[in-house]
């Protein structure tokens, strides 16, 4: 059943932005009548609660949702698409980052933003006179979304700057090592996990909020970036073994708001349809394809042919990834098939959050949520930990269920795995067909060291390691900032 959680009013929107940093006690510090700050603020368990919804809002944001294909563009998953339209996503089409970018300090801004309203529940809420369970939730909520946000973060810019607090924080912070900056995420999502809990135990109202199993997935894939496999084996050891999560019977069903907040999710962004833009899910419209009809979309984020040839022949998982020329794209545009021509560069349209997905006149103000972890990748990273540590019989066990999910009652497709095949292979392949315009790509590329193989006819620069540029505006207000290598 679909949930609407933390949805947060315009209201508490406003002033959780607004709020300043200050110190707790001092006398001089006077608050104007009618005006909401630190000082006045955080004293019931209601405002703790408009706090940490305040912290999610971040995952509300355009660029967040309606823009997320950004994260596909870059790989050789898809393409920008549609010209000289929207063409300030070209450079990132392109793999030409520019340190004067908009995009790119959007990016860096927005999440830094992030980092400081889950600073401001860690810095007040702890004073707060509450249920100790309730507070305790929304702690490790913070934690968790601000390692979240970090981790968004160090996988584009690398070494960043740790703010751990509102309270007397440097004007000019210096960046931390990489090291430094892991330990900051981990030390995070550990403490996340010991404060919140399972799925099956939150209350049906908070469905939809970080929980310990998000914790420990998001844990394990910080430690997969890091190559510890030990460590990376057990956080997602420990999610498999609750039992909270499973796949999804029909890999079609995944993307259906029927099946927001299912078996297989362990975190994703919640919506709400019909309602204002701010609250809804606009995704789906963006790179719905364009035909001119009220009905369809922007078009952008266009699937490569090198996308669709990675896919085994009679993987029933394409055509809910990849709509080609003929294809039927819901049932209420059954009399008008997908025309390659409405996707001038690669002839195909992404079909994640698209197809069979109704809309009607809510296109850009959808319901389906936005999935970030869901269980399959947690079962091909613990496959993945398992081979690196020659766990083969583990690693093969995994990938099986994902490809037998995949294959369903179909026999003749997708064969399981013997333990006889290039592992390594087989985990890169699955990854890439399994979360394929998720926005994994990419990263994984970088993180594997096949970004330069890869990626090179696209424009990736080795000099650059995989990193984005900080952003130029940043460097000039931060002396103490040190630009990214290659730029």
């Amino acid at each position: 059943m679909k949930r609407y959680t933390y949805i947060v009013t315009t209201f508490a929107l406003l002033f959780i932005l607004a709020v300043p940093a200050c110190t707790k006690d001092g006398f001089l510090d006077k608050n104007p009548n009618g005006v909401l700050s630190t000082g006045n603020f955080y004293k019931s368990s209601d405002d703790a609660e408009a706090a940490i919804n305040g912290a999610y809002t971040i995952l509300l944001d355009f660029w967040a949702k309606s823009i997320a294909f950004k994260k596909d563009i870059i790989s050789d998953d898809a393409v920008k698409g549609q010209g000289v339209d929207l063409a300030a996503l070209t450079n990132f089409d392109n793999l030409n980052f520019s340190p004067t970018d908009g995009v790119n300090l959007t990016i860096w801004s927005l999440y830094f933003r992030g980092v400081h309203l889950a600073n401001l529940v860690l810095d007040y809420v702890p004073d707060i006179e509450m249920d100790e369970a309730q507070k305790n939730r929304i702690l490790g909520e913070a934690h968790f979304l601000r390692a979240f946000y970090y981790y968004t973060l160090t996988i584009r810019y690398g070494a960043l700057p740790l703010i751990p607090t509102t309270i007397g924080a440097e004007m000019n912070p210096k960046r931390a090592t990489q090291a430094e900056t892991w330990a900051f995420i981990e030390e995070d999502l550990v403490k996340a996990a010991g404060l919140l809990p399972w799925k099956s135990a939150l209350n049906p109202s908070d469905i939809g909020r970080a929980d310990k199993g998000a914790s420990l997935a998001l844990l394990g894939t910080v430690y997969l970036f890091q190559e510890k496999w030990k460590d990376a084996f057990n956080a997602y050891q420990q999610v498999i073994q609750s039992g909270e999560y499973g796949l999804e019977p029909n890999f079609g069903d995944l993307f259906q708001p029927e099946h927001d907040n299912g078996t297989e999710v362990v975190f994703e962004t919640q919506f709400k349809g019909g309602e204002e833009f701010s609250y809804g899910n606009g995704f789906n419209f963006w790179v719905r394809p364009r035909n001119g009809s009220t009905i369809f979309g922007l078009g952008f984020c266009m699937p490569t042919q090198d996308l669709v040839d990675e896919f085994e022949e009679g993987d029933p998982r394409l055509k809910y990834t990849v709509i080609r020329e003929g294809d039927i794209i819901s049932d209420e545009v059954s009399d008008i098939p997908f025309q390659a021509a409405w996707s001038p560069e690669t002839g195909m349209s992404c079909g994640k959050y698209v197809v069979g997905v109704i809309v009607g006149s809510n296109a850009e103000r959808h319901e389906q949520n936005l999935k970030h972890i869901r269980y399959a990748e947690v079962l091909l990273g613990y496959a993945e930990a398992a081979f690196r540590l020659g766990n083969t019989a583990e690693a093969v066990d995994k990938i099986n269920m994902i490809r037998a999910r995949a294959r369903a009652n179909n026999g003749s497709v997708l064969p399981a795995l013997t333990g006889s095949e290039d592992l390594f292979a087989a985990i890169v392949h699955e990854r890439r067909v399994e979360l394929a315009l998720e926005g994994k790509r990419y990263f994984d590329l970088v993180r594997w060291g096949l970004a330069e193989q890869e990626l090179s006819a696209k424009g990736y620069q080795p000099a650059r390691k995989g990193l984005y540029p900080i952003p130029q505006t940043e460097l000039d207000v931060n002396p103490n900032l040190i630009q990214n290598p290659g730029y």
